[in-house]
């Protein structure tokens, strides 16, 4: 694309707000500034490196092999009102692209109400740059954190968690609020028996619900303004005829099916590795991103209950399961596509993306008193509102998107007095009315987590 171009990714306002400069960067460059200059002032300090190889990168039904190396360093405080903060690396070999760097800088406070009841707040910066394929995905986010716990009891436990954040991304069409607040409830029994139920809310605001890219790669502040290029109306709204042949047009807002039988008929959803290739502003499985559905509402309500029961059988093995149901309240997903990338961000899939409930069983077991493991099974079934499933040569199957997932896991870790090793193994199986994501993969993964801490007489 070319740098005129780019820089309609944001809208004008967007444009003075932050200047010539990216806003990401230059938040990196603070957190260097600062990262490099405050860590005397904490008293923890810890060091993390993982490598993770997977047959299936894309999550979808063609394998895509690549191995992902991700480093840390963080540090923190102890006290009552502390700094604390990390930098991350996530590099990918084949798909380097895809690769990150990424900083968060923090502080937080901790503010104890008699012996049974704390309060803790913390307020922080974080961003992330991505290589330049992919760097319609960088981000600045400022994120607030308020909680509260409290013992009603020696054995029953409270708590109210919330965060709230901005987050601001190169392409402005990911821009958004979003607050979360959770309730739970624990009760520990002499049995060794632990019950916990929780109740989630989540709200997330588009700050730019208009905002639309064609299949060119441009980006416009709202629907009326395309409806210069050549266009169809149907009833209130204008629809550009490209997006119309490509099947963008919500079915709620198309009952005549206009556009539909065209579909993407002989374009094909392209091949994973090829769609890589179109950088960020493409959905990976080849379809423009499009707000096309947020004409109306700016924003959406999700709502969530779990519960868990955890059981321990002697002193050395702990049987858990955990089962959650999510549902929207209002709105749905305003994106053409969802897709799941593994370990790398993505903003069109995270918990404001789907409703349906998810199952979880973990088997814990303390092999010595430094070798510990698990194995877990992990199945879920997740509905995308908003999201309509196509075969793989582009035509719409007139379905919402809905998948399901197995996953079996082992995990074997060895604590040491300063270092932690662990590795583990994943098989995932996943289902989907919309063939490109029907797939099954294989995750093995290793690393390390190194106390890098020094006491006062060290």
């Amino acid at each position: 694309m070319r740098k005129k171009d780019r820089q309609q990714t944001k809208p004008e306002g967007f444009q003075k707000w932050i200047g010539k400069k990216n806003l990401p960067k230059s938040l990196i460059n603070i957190f260097l500034v600062i990262f490099l200059s405050l860590p005397a002032m904490a008293t923890t300090y810890q060091f993390s490196l993982t490598h993770n190889s997977t047959n299936n990168i894309f999550q979808s039904y063609q394998p895509a092999a690549d191995q992902i190396t991700t480093a840390s360093l963080s540090f923190g405080g102890n006290s009552s009102l502390s700094l604390y903060g990390n930098l991350n690396l996530n590099y990918l070999y084949r798909y380097s692209e895809l690769s990150s760097f990424g900083g968060k800088l923090g502080a937080d406070y901790l503010a104890p109400v008699g012996n049974k009841s704390a309060f803790y707040f913390a307020l922080e910066g974080e961003a992330v740059i991505f290589r330049s394929l992919y760097n319609y995905f960088n981000n600045g986010t400022a994120r607030f954190i308020a909680n509260f716990k409290a013992y009603l009891s020696s054995s029953t436990i409270f708590r109210i968690d919330s965060v709230g954040q901005y987050r601001n991304y190169k392409y402005a069409i990911f821009d958004n609020l979003s607050e979360s607040i959770a309730l739970s409830l624990s009760q520990y029994f002499r049995s060794q028996t632990t019950i916990k139920i929780e109740a989630n809310y989540g709200y997330k605001y588009y700050v730019h619900p208009g905002l639309t890219s064609t299949p060119a790669g441009t980006t416009t502040s709202t629907l009326s303004s395309l409806s210069a290029q050549s266009s169809l109306y149907i009833g209130s709204y204008s629809f550009p005829c490209n997006l119309l042949a490509l099947g963008f047009v919500p079915e709620a807002m198309n009952p005549s099916g206009l556009g539909s039988s065209m579909g993407q008929q002989g374009l094909g959803r392209g091949n994973p590795k090829d769609n890589y290739k179109k950088g960020g502003k493409y959905s990976l499985s080849g379809i423009p991103y499009q707000t096309s559905y947020y004409t109306g509402g700016k924003g959406l309500q999700i709502m969530a209950l779990s519960g868990l029961i955890s059981q321990k059988l002697g002193d050395r093995v702990e049987l858990s399961f955990t089962g959650t149901r999510q549902w929207y309240l209002t709105g749905e997903n305003p994106f053409s596509s969802s897709d799941e990338i593994y370990l790398v961000e993505n903003p069109t899939y995270d918990q404001f993306s789907w409703q349906g409930y998810a199952l979880k069983t973990k088997l814990a077991m303390e092999l010595s008193k430094n070798l510990h493991s698990e194995l877990q099974y992990d199945y879920f079934s997740k509905e995308f509102p908003g999201i309509t499933s196509y075969d793989l040569e582009g035509n719409s199957l007139g379905l919402t998107r809905k998948d399901s997932r197995h996953q079996f896991s082992a995990r074997l870790e060895l604590n040491l007095s300063r270092i932690s090793l662990f590795a583990s193994y994943s098989y995932l199986k996943s289902s989907s009315n919309d063939p490109w994501f029907t797939w099954s993969g294989n995750i093995f993964s290793g690393g390390l987590t190194w106390d890098l801490s020094s006491s006062k007489s060290e």
